[in-house]
């Protein structure tokens, strides 16, 4: 049996160790010995089945911002050390040290991981939604399509990074890469589908849709309301929470909120009333078919579950990633979206429109439908023997 590493450089939340565990409890069932290297070595530390796998920080880069509105992954990357070859270097060698007795290595945004892999010959495998594996083009695509976006700055950003890279590589005889794209290609598995990819300019790809996800044990009973049951999942640090849950409450909609951290005064004002926050991770695949309508950050898995069981959305993204997730979302027609510079979001027409416009329930009911074949284990299986494969 192998000795296989998960690897986590980029990125915040707990999403990422969400996406990585299904295939990592299913590799070590199988045998092989596994390992978390994440960038929050304690995110998700309280879900089901994290616990039996052992983790450790992850080798990262900390330093100034140079790009406050990143325009590509090119940009992103020059924020995270890839703007010059001996961070990446110093990157590459950390992370050789840890897989140093590996057989290969499993990464959810760790492009140093895999830089590190292609030096020490072992496989890697990039387990992805889609927002940091652009299609292979020079420049990558662009995130802000409505941004001006001058090919001229992204090329230099791009060329910037495979410099450093390629710089980097030479040191272990390693081939360049010609573009941020060629570091995934034969090595990403996309767990997303054609309406939520942010990259719609991809073309036809190998789909495998979200898998199993991790998820807590607890299965709370509905409180009391005359409104639609609303399913809630959003960060403490969520600068309308407030607001939202009297919105929520205003309208009595029988409300279940997951929300870790969550502010005692919140938490306090709304008890025994029809919003109930928990705290300690539900059983979200328990949930949701009992919910009318979810609202979450437009974080990619919260948004995929809810959208296979046929749920209308409100999503409420924080950070880039998820404000395109809900682009397409709004686009596609199965909810709604409130960007995070709106002041005073008006939440509660925002909730009246999705109770009572059948068109946005209709839409998500034929995603579910669209996909009701989609056997997410059978995607997980394919994963474990494209990964085995591998191993030789």
């Amino acid at each position: 049996m192998a000795k296989i590493e998960f690897a986590w450089e980029l990125g915040a939340h707990t999403g990422h160790v969400t996406t990585m565990l299904p295939v990592a409890a299913a590799l070590k069932a199988r045998g092989h010995e596994v390992r978390f290297l994440l960038r929050e070595p304690h995110a998700a530390a309280d879900l089901e089945g994290a616990a039996e796998i052992p983790r450790e920080g992850a080798p990262i880069w900390s330093g100034p911002t140079i790009n406050a509105n990143p325009l590509n992954l090119g940009e992103i990357l020059l924020n995270f050390g890839y703007h010059e070859a001996g961070p990446v270097k110093a990157l590459i060698d950390a992370w050789r040290e840890q897989l140093r007795a590996s057989q290969a290595v499993i990464a959810n945004v760790a492009p140093a991981a895999h830089l590190a892999a292609r030096t020490l010959g072992i496989p890697s495998f990039e387990v992805s939604q889609g927002f940091h594996v652009p299609p292979p083009a020079m420049p990558a695509a662009p995130l802000r399509d409505w941004e001006p976006a001058p090919r001229a700055r992204l090329e230099a950003a791009d060329r910037r990074v495979l410099n450093s890279i390629n710089q980097a590589l030479a040191a272990f005889r390693g081939n360049p890469l010609t573009t941020i794209g060629d570091l995934f290609a034969g090595r990403s598995m996309l767990l997303t589908y054609p309406e939520l990819d942010v990259y719609p300019e991809r073309g036809p790809s190998d789909y495998y849709g979200i898998t199993k996800s991790a998820e807590g044990k607890l299965v709370p009973d509905w409180p009391v309301g005359d409104g639609p049951r609303v399913f809630v999942y959003l960060y403490h640090y969520y600068k309308g929470l407030a607001s939202l849950a009297d919105a929520l409450a205003r309208q009595r909609c029988s409300t279940l909120a997951l929300c870790r951290g969550v502010d005692s005064d919140i938490k306090g004002r709304h008890h025994g009333g029809s919003v109930y926050f928990a705290e300690e991770p539900m059983s979200v695949s328990r949930v949701l078919p009992q919910a009318d309508i979810v609202i979450c950050h437009a974080s990619h898995q919260m948004t995929a579950q809810a959208l296979l069981a046929g749920k209308p959305l409100l999503l409420l993204p924080t950070q880039l990633e998820q404000f395109l997730i809900t682009r397409r979302v709004v686009r596609y027609g199965a909810g709604l979206g409130i960007a995070p510079e709106v002041n005073n979001p008006d939440y509660t027409s925002a909730l009246t429109a999705l109770a009572e416009g059948s068109e946005y329930a209709s839409k998500a009911r034929e995603f579910s439908d669209r996909y009701a074949r989609h056997e997410r284990g059978a995607a997980l299986a394919t994963m474990i023997a494209r990964i085995e494969a591998a191993l030789g």
